[in-house]
This record gives structure tokens, sequence and C-alpha cells, in this order.
């Protein structure tokens, strides 16, 4: 059964079976840091095609992962400092603690293989969180700066020329169709349409100084591509492949600093409901545990249920 681990946690003495969530989107111009290399756990940085090419951040597991923006990325260093203190205390009576919540996500501490670790659940996305242990924790916050001067590189150079690609793809692809005696009637038509022009062709009118993404948008972006198509042959007003609004996130900005340099919380949080770091019910008899990321019951549908859909829902592309 997918949910929250709250919902989940009265439940997990019945029988499960596991179900796989829904993978994330591929991202465009992408960077990986590793945060555990034997757990498979990495940082995953890019520009995603599905939600109106903004910048995103996913946390993956093997079995799991979180989809988060890098303004909440930048809280979670923040507080660093506090979730640090707290995870590398010697796990006692175990009391659950909630660093952080908002409308989409809760950052809270919890107990596991007998040792504090963090865990970052949607509240959007059902069965999207992942846990970190101490060690990971510790790793995240020596790639504080790395994370932060990639998502200052893609957000000023490399989105500017994503976006600017993505015109130059559709009008070549605009002036291909106007050369054919039979237009592509459905989505699927377009798509194939879309599939069988050569990148070469797109790359050598694209400007020679730039990086090139042709081939990205053509793997990753190609649900967009083919409905801003559509549409403009359809005679309908083509979306904006974006909204627009680029925040830029810098460890160098005034806006933002390092937690290892501050420990003022200068962050901006008037469009979140934010609660501080607070006591939680305990939870005690976890059973079974999964390595990846925590108990059975945080990945499971119950037997009983298993002709019910239990994946998590995404937002169709754009």
């Amino acid at each position: 059964m997918a949910g929250s681990i709250t919902d989940n946690a009265a439940i997990y003495k019945k029988t499960f079976t596991y179900v796989p969530p829904t993978p994330p989107s591929e991202l465009i111009d992408s960077t990986n840091y590793t945060l555990n290399f034997v757990k498979r756990k990495l940082i995953h940085i890019g520009i995603d095609p599905t939600d109106m090419f903004r910048m995103v951040v996913h946390i993956i597991t093997p079995s799991r992962y979180i989809n988060i923006s890098t303004e909440f990325l930048k809280r979670i260093f923040s507080l660093m400092d506090n979730i640090l203190s707290f995870i590398l205390e010697q796990p006692a009576k175990y009391k659950r603690t909630i660093f952080l919540e908002t409308e989409n996500f809760k950052l809270f501490s919890m107990m596991y293989s007998g040792e504090n670790s963090l865990v970052i659940e949607s509240k959007i996305h059902d069965g999207c969180r992942i846990l970190l242990n101490r060690t990971e924790l510790i790793r995240l916050h020596y790639l504080e700066w790395c994370i932060f001067e990639s998502i200052v590189r893609k957000s000023t150079i490399m989105h500017p020329i994503v976006l600017k690609q993505f015109d130059i793809f559709t009008n070549y692809i605009n002036g291909e169709l106007s050369k054919v005696e039979s237009l592509p009637r459905t989505s699927e038509e377009m798509t194939t349409f879309i599939k069988n022009v050569r990148d070469e062709h797109i790359i050598a009118s694209s400007p020679k100084h730039d990086v090139d993404f042709i081939s990205q948008l053509k793997m990753y972006a190609l649900a967009q591509l083919t409905e801003h198509c559509m549409q403009r042959w359809n005679g309908e007003m083509s979306p904006k492949p974006f909204d627009g609004n680029l925040t830029i996130i810098s460890p160098t900005s005034p806006t933002y600093l390092p937690s290892s340099i501050t420990k003022v919380d200068i962050f901006d949080m008037h469009d979140e409901k934010v609660n501080n770091a607070k006591p939680y019910d305990s939870f005690d008899g976890m059973l079974s545990l999964d390595e990846n990321d925590g108990p059975d019951y945080f990945n499971v549908q119950t037997v009983s249920d298993a002709n019910h859909a239990t994946y998590a829902m995404f937002p169709r592309p754009l």
C-alpha cells in the first residue's frame, strides 16, 4: 500500500507486497552527486520538461525517490545544523521530530536500523519519500556548494539555451511540416514525424557557440514538442513551455548563505505555512526492514487489496 508513513504505521503488521512507484521524469542537462554508492542513493539536478521546464531536484534510492524544488532544498540546508545535531545524537527512547512542514513536503526524523534518520516525504505525491542516515546527511552537507554551483550554472546559462533550442526545434518541425502533402492528424502521427527528423539537421540551424540540447529535447521533451506542434497546426495558440518565472539560487547570493556560515533563518517563507521543529508521537515496534528506505510498510500494498491501483499519481506531461 502506498501512502504516508503515518498512514501506513497503523497497519504495518499486515502482509504486504512491494509496489514500485512511478519512475521520476527524465531531466535535461542533468547532474548527479552520489550520497551513498553502496546503497545507490544520489541527488539528481536538472531541467524538467514535464514541469514547465523548471529546475528540479530528485533524491533517488533503489526503491523510492522524492522530487523537490530548488527552493525547498535551500530550506533544508538552512536547517542542516539543527538536523545534524539531532541525527548525530545517540538514539535513546525514540521521539519523532518534525523539522519542517509545508503544504507540499514534510521533513522529519525517525529511528531506523538503530540510528536516527531523516525522512523527506511528499504530501502531494503518494508514496514518494526517502530516508537519509547520518553518513548520507553529512555527505549532503559537504556537497552543498557543489550542488548550488550546479543549480546556478543551469539556471543562468543552460536554462535559457534549452528554451531557445526548444523554439528552434519547433520552428524546424513547422518548416518540415509545410513541405509534406499529408499532415499528421493525431498526436501519435506527430510524435512519429518528430522522431524521424534527423538531429544533425536541427543542430545545423542552431547557433554554433551554444551547447547542444537538441537530442535531449527529442528524447526527454518529445511529448511537449508534439503538443506544441499539434496546437500550432490546429490553429490554436501554442502554450509557452515554461511560466517565465525563474528563481536563481546561489551560495554567493545575498539571499542565500550555506548553513555552515550562518544559523539565521534568512529565507522568505510567506508562500508556505511552516511548522518549526516539534515533538511528534513516538512510534515503536518496527518489525520488518527494507535496507533501502525503511520498514516494509513504506513500500507496499496489502495482498487483499492487490487489485486496486496503488501507484503514486503524477500530473500528465504538458
